[in-house]
């Protein structure tokens, strides 16, 4: 994972709303398709998300597996975060778009796996889309014609 892409990460991780300040464009927005939010600039988020931290616990991210191309590394991340409890992210990163995918948990201890599309231009975050959502139990029927992912 790149220098940059983990900085953002661990800010993101953390709400460190200085350090992503830094990291993202002045054009910057950040978009919730599930919920058909959109913050358009870094103060807007920074202002919804600026007492979020003080309502939930840091929880430890353990490792992460990160995949560049055909390469796919296991690595240790020591991380503290607000939203994250046991992890597995995969990293695809191609310069101006990255893909992060995990899993992590709320606040309340629910479980929820993501995908975060970061989009950079001038060597800064631009754009932001993420998705959460909760794991289901696949049905039994699909069971015939699938294997456990894990």
């Amino acid at each position: 994972m790149s220098e940059k892409v983990e900085r953002y990460r661990r800010a993101s991780a953390t709400i460190d709303i200085e350090t992503l300040a830094e990291l993202r464009h002045p054009d910057y927005t950040c978009t919730y398709p599930q919920s058909g939010e959109r913050f358009v600039g870094h103060e807007n988020w920074a202002a919804a998300h600026q007492d979020y931290a003080a309502r939930i616990t840091a929880q430890n991210l353990d490792a992460a597996t990160v995949k560049g191309g055909e390469q796919k590394t296991k690595v240790a991340a020591t991380a503290s975060g607000p939203f994250v409890s046991a992890p597995i992210i995969q990293v695809s990163d191609t310069g101006n778009l990255v893909v992060l995918e995990g899993s992590g948990a709320w606040p309340d201890g629910k479980s929820y796996h993501f995908v975060l599309i970061l989009e950079y231009r001038d060597g800064l975050v631009w754009r932001e889309t993420q998705y959460f959502a909760e794991p289901f139990e696949a049905p039994e029927w699909r069971g015939e014609f699938t294997e456990k992912d894990e």
